[in-house]
């Protein structure tokens, strides 16, 4: 069975799926009391919807940073509904990339991701749209990221959350267009 990708309006961490992608700023190396500097947005609002989860004490004893860039890393969690969390670098602010470096990282990204959810069981995977730290336009990140899921060969569920409600619409006919069933308004 081919992978089952679709585009859902609402938040990720409101999945239920075996991993949660969030991007962080893999470049750097902070100290153990800043290691939360590297977060985005899913992961800063991970540590805040489940405080139980202590996901920055699991960062600290499964995260070996510096990550490359477009690389992935998995951090087992607990008392949260995620099983894992799935770690992609992105975000960074050193180097300056082009639009087509840009999209070609975001499926790089995704691509290592999705790639080590399987290698580690998992098949459900929710995951926000992947624009990094540079804001890439919502359209130009999903088109690589669909690519990305689309090119492996696995029986992966993977749903894709935009949160807000004029950029779903605005997504909803390409996703259509490129095969990704649209749930929500």
């Amino acid at each position: 069975m081919p992978n089952q990708i679709s585009l859902h309006l609402g938040d990720a961490l409101s999945a239920e799926a075996d991993v949660l992608v969030a991007a962080i700023d893999g470049t750097i190396k902070p100290r153990v009391e800043q290691l939360d500097r590297v977060l985005g947005n899913i992961g800063r609002a991970f540590t805040k919807r489940f405080p139980s989860a202590d996901f920055v004490t699991e960062l600290e004893a499964q995260l070996d940073l510096p990550l490359a860039l477009g690389r992935a890393a998995l951090v087992e969690v607990s008392a949260c509904p995620f099983r894992a969390v799935v770690l992609v670098s992105s975000l960074h602010h050193v180097e300056h990339l082009d639009g087509t470096a840009k999209r070609a990282l975001v499926r790089t990204c995704m691509t290592s991701a999705l790639t080590l959810a399987t290698k580690s069981g998992f098949q459900k995977i929710s995951t926000a749209i992947l624009q990094g730290g540079w804001r890439l336009p919502p359209d130009a990140a999903f088109a690589p990221m669909i690519d990305a899921i689309s090119a492996l060969p696995s029986d992966l569920v993977v749903e894709i959350y935009c949160i807000d409600a004029g950029v779903f619409s605005a997504l909803a006919p390409l996703a259509r267009s490129l095969g990704v069933s649209v749930v929500g308004a």
